[in-house]
């Protein structure tokens, strides 16, 4: 069961959007959320100054105290950020309180992608916005806090692109892999109610595969969720993109790695290049 909901929010509108998701897969699960603002610390820290020379074994390093007006700079930073924080959660309280969603919201400072994974502990599942608040200054279509935090969350994780639609049906890739293994038993036993349509989907030529799934389609029909099994012997990023492009789904639900852990972790896994490429919200389970 998904008892809490956290939610990433860092002022843009693209983390708007995905809190309003948020809030939305929350009211139809019976969750409650928690909106997470961090102030990165990069932004409120006075810089260090080094002077140094070089020695034949070692390397000195000299601290220069920054001038006062720097640093009541800097503080005048952290307390505007913290501000903004505040305003930001209060439009979260509101829009929760719309919705009729239970609703808390906390403030955190240091490195987005770490202070969000921790957080994220008390909670069920995260979700953030594919892009941040930089979004339109950089060229990226996944943002470097998002990357991380799906390499190394301990919760799932949903990133929710700008355009998004109510779920109504998922695609599951799957290639029996843990994750996936963990991916399906979440679905079934804490989301099973949030989609009307649920294609579970096997990347080879279908003759050689579809008995390799006879077992997670009992299992799917077993929790009362109507399945259909779909194949396409196009390699496995192609494949996904495209049949989640025919079917029109709403939500692509997959696995953090696959088989081969450490070779995906190492050389970019299918699963962070789906999530840099998809234009539909990807939920990536551990």
């Amino acid at each position: 069961m998904i008892k809490e909901i956290d939610i990433g929010i860092d002022g843009s509108q693209e983390s708007f959007e995905a809190y309003e998701y948020g809030l939305n897969i929350a009211k139809r699960i019976k969750s409650n959320v928690k909106a997470v603002f961090v102030i990165d610390q990069r932004k409120t820290q006075v810089p260090y100054i080094y002077a140094g020379g070089t020695y034949e074994i070692s390397y000195e390093r000299i601290y220069i105290p920054p001038d006062p007006g720097i640093s009541s700079f800097y503080e005048k930073v952290a307390q505007d950020l913290r501000q903004f924080a505040e305003n930001c959660l209060e439009r979260c309280r509101g829009l929760a309180k719309e919705r009729g969603v239970p609703w808390q919201g906390v403030v955190r400072e240091g490195f987005p992608a770490a202070e969000l994974a921790e957080e994220s502990r008390s909670g069920d599942v995260l979700i953030v916005g594919q892009m941040g608040e930089n979004a339109k200054y950089k060229r990226e279509l996944v943002g470097s806090t998002v990357e991380d935090l799906i390499r190394s969350s301990p919760r799932p994780v949903i990133v929710c692109p700008k355009s998004r639609n109510p779920i109504k049906k998922v695609l599951f890739p799957y290639d029996r892999s843990r994750a996936a293994e963990n991916a399906l038993q979440l679905y079934c036993n804490a989301m099973k109610d949030l989609a009307e349509d649920f294609i579970l989907f096997l990347s080879g030529e279908e003759g050689e595969i579809t008995d390799c799934a006879e077992d997670e389609v009992q299992y799917l029909k077993q929790h009362g969720i109507p399945v259909r099994l779909v194949c396409d012997s196009a390699p496995p990023m192609q494949a996904i993109l495209k049949k989640a492009d025919e079917e029109d789904v709403d939500l692509i639900l997959v696995g953090s790695h696959g088989r081969n852990k450490i070779k995906d972790y190492l050389l970019g896994s299918t699963t962070v290049n789906l999530v840099r490429k998809s234009s539909i919200p990807v939920m990536i389970v551990y």
